[in-house]
């Protein structure tokens, strides 16, 4: 993989911050639990990509970023302890 450019063309900063806005158009959505996983899977993996890919640019968007992804990880875990409690209370229920 060659290092990005120091100097981004203006197709690659438009590039930029459209993914940036896309990825936290996924992560809103994100934060629910469930319902919003697959969005915010897709906020994640977009948001690894941007950072791989542009990560020495200054992006303008980098807020609507940063964002996206505070919510798509707030989903996800949302999403992981509300399956854990209802794994263990079906446990507790079946043993009690």
């Amino acid at each position: 993989m060659t290092p990005p450019a120091a100097n981004p063309l203006p197709m690659e900063k438009i590039e930029l911050i459209q993914r940036s806005l896309s990825a936290f158009g996924f992560g809103l959505p994100g934060i629910v639990p469930f319902l919003g996983t697959p969005f915010a899977i897709v906020a994640l993996v977009q948001n690894s990509r941007i950072k791989r890919r542009f990560g020495a640019f200054w992006n303008p968007a980098q807020r609507y970023l940063f964002w996206g992804s505070v919510c798509a990880r707030i989903g996800v875990t949302l999403t992981i302890i509300l399956s854990l409690l209802r794994a263990l209370a079906g446990l507790v229920s079946l043993l009690g």
